[in-house]
């Protein structure tokens, strides 16, 4: 219990944005050790976690990315095929072509590592533009990222488990362009969304801090030149990490780390200045964070409250309630820990119960996988969102821009879950 008040008082405290998100999570962390709730080892274990590495491994590779100057010539290729008459009209266009090539690129790579680099090239094209601001454009191409993930088979890590735990219960796997057409209508209507409503509704929300980010842009306006000895050593770096993420010969955050590890024995970029540039505050927050959460899973609490919830359910429970039940749930949870740690928290209870009442449990695998991959409303629910707080977006902004578009995905998933499948 004394587990789920801290990690309570911690989202909290990230809401009210009274203290940096470090100081917050190390808060957390240490509460939890005092409390006895966990060892040191159990607290810190986030920092072992594969997101802690791809972050801190492409923030140097994003860097190297930088000072090589190929950034230059990615962003030069997306403006010219952007341009629009006035800032506005530019920013949409930049949004929807970046965030197409984001999403299609996310369809068949590794979502994290796409988010990694799509985060470097919006920074890029913020930097070398007065007309933009890259607030305005990271959160919506990040999800776009998202989006494009959820319409195959490996386009996200919590549909990869989703997969493994169906067919190891049910024998039911799922086919690689199986989520396609409930993931090919919501690109298109989030897609939509974000251009005639998302843009706005992110002017609104960050409109106050326009001093703060034009200052920021007045530090990162210069332009690099392009060094090619620098451009082949880091377009190397990235080849060998995308060999060893297709290969799957390393995890995704060893691969990340060795792909850094060559931009800075190359001299690409110097040590000193790429630890300088790092950003500690998110990679802090990211390893204590997840350390917390999994110390929440650890203790049961959430195992508990599923069980309640779904369990408690009249024995004449209409198959229709029972997925409104567990895509609302996975929603819930998944904004709070990992939408995979939700999936393995969740599916199999929802499979088992199915079965109990006989009915079909492929809508149930569908509807959990959706909600758990399309859940964005706070920088908790997956990594790649939790990158994006580099650019200065604070904890209470990602629920006020994503509120409703996360309401609509929620209520997208079931509707057309009970559509296309039968029970």
């Amino acid at each position: 219990m004394a587990s789920l008040v801290i990690f309570i008082i911690c989202l909290i405290l990230y809401i009210l944005d009274r203290f940096p998100l470090a100081t917050v999570a190390i808060l957390g962390s240490v509460a939890l050790i005092v409390c006895d709730a966990c060892t040191a080892a159990e607290a810190l274990s986030g920092f072992t976690n594969d997101i802690v590495l791809i972050v801190f491994g492409t923030e140097i590779f994003g860097i190297a990315f930088h000072e090589s100057g190929l950034d230059t010539l990615i962003v030069r290729f997306i403006q010219k095929y952007s341009k629009g008459k006035g800032p506005d009209e530019l920013t949409k266009r930049i949004i929807l072509l970046a965030g197409t090539i984001a999403a299609i690129m996310s369809a068949f790579l590794n979502n994290q590592v796409v988010s990694a680099l799509m985060l470097v090239i919006c920074r890029g094209m913020a930097a070398r533009s007065e007309e933009l601001d890259v607030k305005d454009i990271t959160l919506p191409v990040i999800y776009f990222v998202i989006l494009g993930g959820q319409c195959t088979l490996i386009g996200a890590p919590a549909t990869l488990m989703a997969s493994s735990i169906s067919e190891n219960m049910t024998g039911y796997k799922l086919s690689f362009f199986e989520l396609l057409p409930i993931g090919g209508a919501f690109f298109i209507l989030g897609m939509m969304y974000i251009y005639f409503f998302g843009y706005k509704r992110g002017l609104k929300i960050w409109k106050n801090e326009e001093s703060e980010r034009k200052e920021e842009r007045s530090d990162s306006i210069k332009v690099k030149t392009i060094d090619k000895r620098k451009c082949i050593i880091t377009l190397t770096a990235g080849v060998i990490m995308f060999i060893m993420f297709i290969t799957e010969t390393f995890s995704v955050g060893t691969a990340s780390l060795i792909g850094a590890l060559i931009c800075l024995l190359f001299g690409v970029v110097e040590q000193k200045k790429a630890l300088s540039k790092l950003d500690w505050n998110i990679l802090i927050w990211l390893g204590c964070s997840i350390g917390m959460a999994n110390v929440l899973n650890n203790c049961g609490v959430i195992q508990v409250f599923c069980d309640r919830v779904i369990t408690h359910l009249p024995v004449n429970t209409s198959p229709y309630l029972f997925l409104i039940v567990v895509v609302v749930l996975t929603t819930l949870i998944s904004n709070l820990i990992a939408n995979t740690t939700t999936v393995i928290m969740i599916l199999p209870f929802a499979i088992q119960i199915a079965e109990q009442f006989g009915w079909n449990t492929v809508p149930f695998v569908i509807g959990i996988t959706m909600a758990a991959g399309l859940s964005i409303l706070t920088p908790l629910s997956c990594g790649f969102i939790g990158m994006t707080m580099r650019v200065g977006y604070k904890f209470k902004e990602y629920v006020k821009y994503g509120l409703n578009i996360q309401g609509m995905l929620t209520s997208l998933t079931i509707l057309f879950t009970i559509l296309i499948y039968k029970f």
